[in-house]
Parts: C-alpha cells; sequence; structure tokens
C-alpha cells in the first residue's frame, strides 16, 4: 500500500497539486506577515480582548479593583473611549501579577509588547508539538507545523489579544516536563496556566488521577501565590472579590458574544442544545448536559483502561493529554481563541498514522474514524471561522439573535459538533490502540515463551 502511495504522489498532476497547496500555505504566512506590519502601523488598531488585560493592570498600578464593575468600566471607558454596556472583567486574581508589567506602558507599546509575546508563544507552540511528534522525518514535521499553524485559534489569538495561546504553550511545555519527570518545573507551568482555569483546571484532576502529587503540590502553591498576590495588588479581600467577581459575572453571561443562544464564537457543547431547543431553556440544558455527561464518562472509561493497563502507571500518554485539552474546550465555556488547545489533537493524529503503518495491517473502520477526526480538526481552520461563520454572520443581525434557526443548527454549530467530533474519534483511536498494544504484547510475550 505504502508503494503504491509513493507512486499515486510521484505522478506529475498529483506532484503539481502538491506543490500548489504549498506554495498557497506559504502565501498565507506570507499575507499574515504582511497584515502584521499593516496592523502594527496603524495609529488606533483594534485591540478587542487585549483591552481588558490592558485597563485591569492599570487598575492594579491605581491599587484599584478591576473585578468591581462600576471601577472597570468606568476606567475602561476613559481609557479607551469605548464607553456603554460592556463584559466586566471575570479572570481570577491570580492573572494580575502575570498582567502586571502592561501598566507600565502606554496602549500602543503595551500591544506591540504583546503582539511580540504572541509571536514568540506561537514558535514554542509549534515547537513543543514538534517535539511530541514521534518522528524525526523533516517532511512529516513540515507536515506537523502546516498542520497546527493552520488551526483557527492560533491567529485569532494573535489578532485580538487573548492569553489562550500562552495557556496552551504552558500545558504543552508542562507535558513534556512531566514526561521527563521535572514534575516541579511542570508543576509550575500548570499554576501558571491556571489564571485561565476553564483550560487548565482539568488537568489538576489528571495529575492526581495519576499520583503525580508533587506537580499537583507545587501547582497549587504557584496559583495560590499568584491569586493571594493579586488580590494584594489589585486591594482585595477574599470576601470583595467574591461579592465583585458573583455580580460581573451574572453580567457577563447576558453578553451577546457569551450568551449560548446568540453567540455565533462560542464552540463548546454547552451551545448545542440552546441552539436546537432555543425556546425551551430545559430540554436545552438537559440535552446539553446529557452531552457532556456522556463524553465525560466515556473519557473517565478510556482513563480507567489505560490505567489499568500500564499497573496504574505515573506515566503520561499524549492520548490522554489530547482527551483533558477536548474536555477542557468541549465541556466549559470557550470561543474561537480556544481552538488552540487542538494542537495536541492534530499531534495525536499524525502520531496515530505513523504508528499504523509501522505497526498494524490497514483497517478501513479505523482508517475511516481517523479521517473524521481529521475532518474535524479542518472545519477548526479559518475556511470554517472566518471564511464561512465570520462571512455568513454580516447577513444578520447576530447580537440581535436574528439568526436562522436553520443556520444556527448547521452552519454557525459546525465549530461545536467539530470538537464533539474530534474527542469522540480520538477516544475510539486511543481505545481500539491500546487494544492492539496489548495483543501485540500478548504476541510478543508467546514468542519469547517459545
Amino acid at each position: 500500500m505504502i508503494q503504491q502511495l509513493i507512486k499515486f504522489f510521484r505522478k506529475p498532476i498529483v506532484n503539481f497539486i502538491i506543490q500548489a497547496v504549498v506554495v498557497l500555505v506559504v502565501t498565507r504566512f506570507l499575507c499574515y506577515t504582511g497584515w502584521l506590519i499593516y496592523f502594527l502601523n496603524q495609529p488606533h488598531p483594534p485591540f478587542w480582548d487585549f483591552q481588558w488585560y490592558y485597563v485591569a493592570s492599570k487598575l492594579a498600578h491605581q491599587h484599584l479593583s478591576p473585578f468591581n464593575v462600576e471601577i472597570f468600566n468606568q476606567t475602561f471607558c476613559s481609557i479607551t473611549k469605548v464607553c456603554g454596556s460592556l463584559p466586566p472583567f471575570v479572570y481570577p486574581p491570580n492573572i494580575i501579577p502575570l498582567i502586571w508589567f502592561l501598566g507600565d506602558f502606554s496602549l500602543d507599546n503595551a500591544f506591540k509588547i504583546s503582539i511580540v509575546m504572541h509571536i514568540l508563544a506561537i514558535g514554542l507552540a509549534l515547537w513543543g508539538a514538534n517535539i511530541l511528534l514521534e518522528s524525526k522525518s523533516r517532511a512529516l514535521k513540515s507536515i506537523c507545523t502546516i498542520s497546527v499553524a493552520l488551526i483557527y485559534g492560533l491567529v485569532r489569538d494573535f489578532q485580538v489579544g487573548n492569553i489562550a495561546i500562552f495557556i496552551v504553550v504552558l500545558i504543552l511545555w508542562m507535558f513534556i516536563l512531566a514526561r521527563k519527570n521535572q514534575d516541579i518545573l511542570a508543576g509550575i507551568c500548570l499554576g501558571l496556566a491556571l489564571c485561565k482555569p476553564t483550560l487548565a483546571v482539568l488537568f489538576v484532576l489528571y495529575f492526581l488521577l495519576k499520583k503525580r502529587f508533587s506537580l499537583v503540590f507545587v501547582s497549587v502553591v504557584t496559583v495560590t501565590s499568584l491569586a493571594l498576590l493579586g488580590l494584594v495588588l489589585t486591594g482585595n479581600s477574599l470576601t470583595q472579590f467574591l461579592s465583585d467577581s458573583t455580580q460581573g459575572f451574572s453580567l457577563w453571561l447576558k453578553d451577546p458574544s457569551v450568551n449560548p443562544y446568540i453567540s455565533i464564537s462560542r464552540l463548546d457543547l454547552m451551545v448545542v442544545g440552546p441552539r436546537l431547543f432555543p425556546n425551551n431553556p430545559f430540554f436545552a440544558q438537559l440535552l446539553s448536559n446529557i452531552i457532556v455527561l456522556i463524553l465525560v464518562s466515556c473519557v473517565g472509561r478510556y482513563l480507567y483502561l489505560q490505567q489499568s493497563f500500564t499497573a496504574w502507571s505515573k506515566k503520561i500518554y499524549l492520548a490522554e493529554i489530547v482527551l483533558i485539552s477536548c474536555l477542557s474546550i468541549s465541556i466549559n465555556y470557550s470561543q474561537d481563541t480556544s481552538s488552540v488547545m487542538l494542537i495536541p489533537a492534530a499531534v495525536f493524529l499524525l502520531n496515530d498514522l505513523l504508528y499504523q503503518i509501522r505497526h498494524c495491517k490497514f483497517s478501513r473502520k479505523r482508517m475511516s474514524v481517523w479521517l473524521a477526526g481529521v475532518c474535524c480538526v479542518a472545519m477548526q481552520t479559518a475556511v470554517i471561522h472566518g471564511w464561512l461563520i465570520h462571512s455568513l454572520a454580516k447577513h444578520w443581525k447576530v447580537k440581535a439573535g436574528e439568526l436562522p434557526y436553520f443556520m444556527k443548527v448547521t452552519i454557525f454549530a459546525l465549530p461545536s459538533y467539530a470538537v464533539l467530533g474530534i474527542t469522540v474519534s480520538i477516544l475510539v483511536l486511543a481505545i481500539s490502540s491500546l487494544r492492539q498494544k496489548q495483543v501485540l504484547k500478548f504476541e510478543s510475550f508467546n514468542r519469547v515463551s517459545i
């Protein structure tokens, strides 16, 4: 089969198509480079998410609380000149020490620093992905780099100035360090990543399951120290922070970009029910909860099987990290910037293909599952998010909830369906690989016995 594939790829027309695709990918990177140069030279570039971090940092420099809705809105209006009904700052206090440096610069200079940091983070993400790739082939490393770079969140996070890419980098390198038993450094990475708990908190439970208690302890100490420092810098007590954050969270839920019945940027599974049953909140919530419960149960079942197969080893496996990453963006609130959490999934699919080529016979059913996973990852590229969803959304008043029902449950729900498809396909591949490894182990044991 491999020889036939090689002959197929050597055909002139196929070779031409491959070269054309590579040229298009490189051209797109050049376009992004040109866009970046143009963007940084604008007198008032669109800051979007970055403005929230900057205003919070400025308030912390004044020993004021960004978690207080009134204070935050007033300061946001005075700094950015954007006033009115704004979603409040709903991050935990442990993020304050990490964004403290932004307040030392003007808004424009702080954003340029953020852009440079995002470029470095993208480089670290691509480097980490190549480390996790179980092949030294330059061609496969190039394919891995291109696959990861095409994930929409990588670019979207870069454009709006969100911090999701930094969380993913910390998680990637936490995994790399944990595999090398460097639990202190891995714990620090996890503790820093908890500044956005929706993306990182499940990893704490995972490492508890793995009995990597020193790693969990270091992460808890790190996040607690940052949280206490953040409360001190903002002049807050714990009770005052809880009161302010409760008020802010209730207002934040009403924002159109967050509301599951209106938002077109959310990709978590909690929006599936509200889109299918917009006029019945009970059934909408019930359906979403059932989907999430089934998914969590299946992943929990796989983790149990994996631990049983490895005699409850403390060793960390890529399939486990991938599934936890998928759960982090599927069962919790997540938007298109958070799709960078699928970087480990793209690497896993490449590794799985290599494993099948090297050790297993061709299976049409398994290859179909693998292709389904690849297609679901492809739905998290700019083709779906940027060119399809955002372009179509311009024809309706999205914030007013005027999207047609058919569009809500089809095209605008594709990212959510894709996250579910990716998780299920990787779960099936991981479980089947586990069984294959058991068979291979049994066969090798029989050969040794004979």
